[in-house]
C-alpha cells in the first residue's frame, strides 16, 4: 500500500514545516484490492458453516467487519473490537451521509455496517466478510462499496424445512416465521443484478469447495486480485511533486519504498477507482527515472 498524507493534523502540521500547500489524503492500494465478500441465504440453509471453515482454512486471508450500534456497551464489550458505539444523532448523520453500506432498528437501537469499517478490514491486509440479509446485500448493492454478491440456496425448501426442525432449537412459531422469511427471500435472490452467484448447498464439502473456486483460493500462494498489502501496513510514503492531466508525480517521504520500486514514481490517474472516504483503490503505477 502506498499512502498519501494531505490535509490531516499531521499533514497540517507537516505543511507548516514544509512551507508548501496539501489539501486532501488517501491511502492508495496498488492494483485492485480484492473486493470484499457479500453472503446471504435463509435460516438453515448453512451459509454459517461455510463461512465458518473458510475463516479456519484461511484465517489471514478473511475477517468480518466491526457494526456500529448506539446501544449501550455491556460488561466488558470494548469500543472498536465488539461493536463501534455511536451516539444516535451521529451515526443517523452518517447513514444521511450515505457512509453506512446497511442498517437496522432492533429493539430501539441502530445496527449497521460502516463503508469505513468493511475498508478497514481490507487496510489490514484481509478480504472482508459480510453476513447478512438479501435485504441487507440489496442495500450494500446500492452503495459504492464494489464486492462479491453471493447467495445460498438448499436443494429444494421441503430440504430448507426438514434441516430448521432438525435443528430443534426454535419453537413451532418460530419456525413458520423463518420459512415465510426464508421463502421472501428466496424469491428475491432471482432479482437482476443483485447477487453475482448462487450456490445450492446439497452437499456441504461440494459447496464449500464450489465457495472456494468462486473466490479464486484455489492456488493458495496466487493474490488473484493483485492487492499488494504486507501485513496491512503501509510499505511507503509519498508526497505530490507534480501532475498533468493524466499522472500525478510522487516523491519518497522516508526513503523507505515498496521493494522494487524507486524514489520517484508516476500514477496513472485514469486507474484511480473509490474506497472508503480517504481511501484510493486500483492504483496503476510506474517508476521513472526524472521528471
Amino acid at each position: 500500500a502506498v499512502v498519501f498524507l494531505i490535509d490531516t493534523p499531521f499533514v497540517k502540521q507537516q505543511r507548516k514545516i514544509k512551507g508548501s500547500e496539501v489539501v486532501s489524503w488517501s491511502k492508495g492500494v496498488l492494483g485492485v484490492a480484492q473486493k470484499p465478500v457479500v453472503i446471504s441465504g435463509p435460516s438453515g440453509v448453512g451459509k454459517g458453516t461455510l463461512i465458518a471453515k473458510l475463516m479456519k482454512e484461511y484465517p489471514s486471508k478473511f475477517g468480518f467487519s466491526v457494526s456500529h450500534t448506539t446501544r449501550s456497551p455491556r460488561v466488558k464489550e470494548i469500543d472498536g473490537v465488539h461493536y463501534h458505539f455511536a451516539g444516535r444523532s451521529k451515526m443517523e448523520q452518517d447513514i444521511s451521509e450515505g457512509e453506512f453500506l446497511e442498517f437496522a432498528h432492533v429493539h430501539g437501537n441502530l445496527y449497521g455496517t460502516s463503508i469505513e469499517a468493511v475498508e478497514s478490514v481490507t487496510d489490514e491486509g484481509k478480504r472482508c466478510i459480510l453476513d447478512i440479509d438479501v435485504q441487507g446485500a440489496r442495500s450494500v448493492r446500492a452503495s459504492s462499496l464494489e464486492a462479491i454478491f453471493i447467495f445460498v440456496c438448499p436443494p429444494s425448501f421441503e430440504e430448507l424445512e426438514k434441516r430448521l426442525r432438525a435443528r430443534g432449537t426454535e419453537t413451532e412459531e418460530q419456525i413458520q416465521k423463518r420459512l415465510r422469511n426464508a421463502r421472501a427471500e428466496l424469491d428475491q435472490s432471482n432479482s437482476p443484478g443483485l447477487f453475482d452467484h448462487l450456490l445450492v448447498n446439497d452437499n456441504l464439502e461440494a459447496c464449500y469447495e464450489n465457495l472456494k473456486k468462486l473466490l479464486s483460493l484455489d492456488d493458495d500462494h496466487k493474490d488473484s486480485d493483485g492487492c499488494f498489502i504486507e501485513d496491512g501496513k503501509a510499505t511507503a510514503c509519498y508526497s505530490i511533486m507534480s501532475k498533468t492531466e493524466s499522472e500525478v508525480f510522487l516523491q519518497s517521504e522516508t526513503g523507505e519504498v515498496v521493494k522494487a520500486a524507486a524514489n520517484l514514481l508516476a500514477v496513472d490517474l485514469s486507474s484511480l477507482t473509490g474506497g472508503a472516504p480517504g481511501r484510493t483503490r486500483g492504483l496503476k503505477i510506474h517508476s521513472i527515472n526524472s521528471i
